[in-house]
């Protein structure tokens, strides 16, 4: 059975593949896109590699699009690939793909309401954003929060397209995809895939919905600089609970956690609320990193408790990430452990600190992305992939 994680060249941001099913009749889902210019570069052109290997003559089955967290470093190229659909659609030309489900939680699902008063509020820190410079002070929004304002009409384009194309959304979940604070929801996708939703809780986006609703409720907060403050707070509160979807995938006995910008925490006690650590711990085959590598989303704890044979990281150094100190936490929670760490982006300042790890005696494995190839893979299955 085939069971491949693909990471691309996706710059700073997350663009997966997931590969499964029998060798001789593969299946595909897409995870997220990357930031501006990754469809363009990988994404496009390694699903048109697919297509001509595996359904030359029809359309190329995508049994799910997910967009796992809202930031364009995750929507833009979903955006752009569902632009090129509806381009084509436009044409009466055949579509490529076919898609069956798309898993998106737009912001407008998540807070309940219009988003018209929040995208003014932030209206600077946005176009700020847009143009690569700092948010004025006058707003006081972090970066991740700026950007995930920024990325609030991708997200509801992304659904005005998804209706264009006539694809199921959130299947089969409804309006958003979201669990119970305690429990699970277990999907099989047939061809011997199976996920389980961890994340986002349903009873958080509900709660952030009432927060939002008392922020409306204060007077001009589109037009006064305490309005912009609270919008702004409500933001960077909200920003890695917002929506990341959290999904364990197993085929046959191994195991995925695609972890999107999840708070470490937030995954761990999803974990143990459904039952899925054992003594405190659980053991997957592949772990891709949260919020490529970044020290704000783990700690130490999270990887004493989530050990991986392969840990993923999608990042190119932008923003720091990934973080030397996250790689220090999977060191020392692992000891002499033997895994290896795949990264889509070779940099000095990694290859120093592995060397230095070397020197201590540590016995992982590190393997980068060839920047001869549009991606990196794991390979879980029992055939590995030849595409």
């Amino acid at each position: 059975m085939l069971f491949t994680l693909e990471a691309l060249q996706a710059k700073h941001g997350d663009s997966l593949l997931l590969h499964y099913g029998k060798p001789n009749a593969p299946r595909l889902i897409v995870i997220d896109g990357g930031p501006a210019g990754v469809y363009k570069a990988s994404l496009r052109p390694r699903l048109a590699e697919l297509k001509e290997t595996r359904s030359p003559d029809a359309p190329l089955s995508i049994r799910m699009l997910m967009v796992s967290h809202l930031d364009d470093d995750h929507v833009n190229g979903v955006l752009a690939f569902l632009n090129d659909l509806v381009e084509t659609k436009d044409n009466n030309e055949e579509l490529p793909y076919d898609i069956l489900t798309l898993w998106h939680n737009s912001f407008d699902d998540i807070i309940g309401n219009e988003t018209k008063e929040l995208l003014k509020a932030l209206s600077s820190a946005i176009d700020a954003h847009n143009s690569g410079k700092a948010a004025s002070i006058d707003v006081p929004i972090s970066r991740e929060g700026s950007a995930l304002a920024a990325s609030v009409t991708q997200g509801r384009d992304v659904r005005n397209n998804a209706n264009l194309l006539s694809l199921g959304i959130n299947d089969p979940f409804g309006t958003l995809v979201a669990v119970p604070a305690k429990g699970k929801k277990s999907i099989t996708l047939g061809d011997g895939l199976k996920f389980t939703v961890l994340g986002p809780v349903k009873e958080r986006i509900e709660k952030l919905q009432e927060e939002w609703n008392e922020v409306l409720k204060k007077k001009g907060l589109a037009t006064d600089k305490n309005g912009q403050a609270l919008a702004a707070a409500f933001v960077d509160e909200s920003v890695f609970n917002l929506s990341s979807i959290v999904v364990l995938a197993e085929a046959g006995k191994k195991k995925m956690l695609l972890t999107g910008d999840a708070r470490g925490d937030d995954v761990m006690n999803a974990l143990k609320t459904s039952g899925l650590l054992k003594g405190g711990k659980i053991h997957v085959d592949l772990l891709k990193l949260p919020h490529h590598g970044s020290d704000r989303n783990v700690a130490t704890e999270f990887f004493r408790a989530v050990t991986a044979d392969h840990y993923v990281v999608s990042a190119d150094g932008r923003f720091g990430n990934p973080e030397i100190s996250t790689l220090q936490m999977i060191s020392e929670a692992r000891g002499k452990d033997k895994f290896t760490i795949h990264l889509t982006n070779k940099e000095a300042r990694l290859d120093k600190f592995f060397a230095s790890e070397k020197k201590k005696g540590k016995k992982y494995n590190v393997v980068y992305r060839d920047p001869k190839n549009l991606s990196l893979w794991v390979d879980l299955g029992e055939d590995a992939l030849e595409d």
